[in-house]
């Protein structure tokens, strides 16, 4: 299964934009892309899924596996663009904003 040419130009771009980001790029046979992108000590995820939509994340230290996603969308445009978003606000130095779950999460560790 082909790469949409959203992801294909989505990674061209970061490779201008964001020259200091790291990348980790893996795409499945089954259509399924997984891209991990490190940029100012923040970490994030795409997974691009063509039956079930495109999920992204900011990964912490104490992030927990296989927990699903941050934000999930149905458009492959809308979480492209929330994606770059997160990327440039890493490049501008802003710190990372957990988001309200973790946030909950963090305050009450005995219920996790």
């Amino acid at each position: 299964m082909s790469t949409p040419a959203q992801l294909q130009n989505l990674l061209g771009e970061i490779v201008r934009d964001f020259p200091s980001a790291q990348m980790e790029w893996d795409p499945f046979p089954s259509g399924v892309r997984v891209l991990y992108v490190s940029l100012n000590g923040r970490d994030f995820e795409l997974d691009y899924n063509p039956k079930q939509g495109t999920g992204i994340s900011e990964n912490f230290e104490d992030t927990p596996p296989f927990i699903g996603h941050d934000q999930a969308f149905d458009s492959l445009d809308q979480a492209l663009e929330r994606f770059k978003e997160l990327l440039a606000s890493a490049a501008r130095g802003e710190t990372s904003s957990r988001t309200a779950a973790m946030a909950l999460r963090d305050q009450n560790p005995s219920t996790t």
